[in-house]
């Protein structure tokens, strides 16, 4: 998913969801096919993929009682529907993660944080 709030969008695709069909790691660039066949190029922090289930379920306990009953229900059938690894499934999730920013920022992270790209590694002895 392109993040919804990405303040320059290429595509103009802000919140859609879309297929990666190719990436250069090393120069961060993503290329996105969309449902209308347009395409855009986007940095690993211009996207949102899921967190694994797991984590959405640890949120569920953690937060139970600060997360209105909605967005309760809807990290639920995320976290469920992601537990088939199945791809239909995986869409259907991001389907219901597109209508609340809440649900998206407990149930997603950039793939730039995903891949751990942004992570500083220190050498030492």
């Amino acid at each position: 998913m392109v993040h919804p709030e990405l303040l320059d969008d290429p595509a103009e695709k802000m919140g859609e969801m879309g297929t990666i069909t190719a990436a250069d790691i090393a120069e961060d660039l993503v290329r996105v096919k969309f449902d209308d066949d347009r395409r855009g190029l986007y940095a690993t922090n211009a996207l949102l993929v899921f967190k694994p289930s797991d984590e959405i379920y640890q949120h569920l306990k953690q937060d139970v009682m600060i997360l209105s009953p909605d967005v309760f229900k809807d990290l639920k059938a995320i976290a469920l529907l992601l537990d088939y690894k199945r791809t239909d499934f995986q869409q259907k999730a991001m389907e219901i993660a597109q209508h609340n920013t809440q649900v998206i920022t407990y149930a997603m992270v950039s793939l730039e944080d995903s891949l751990g790209l942004n992570q500083s590694y220190k050498r030492g002895r």
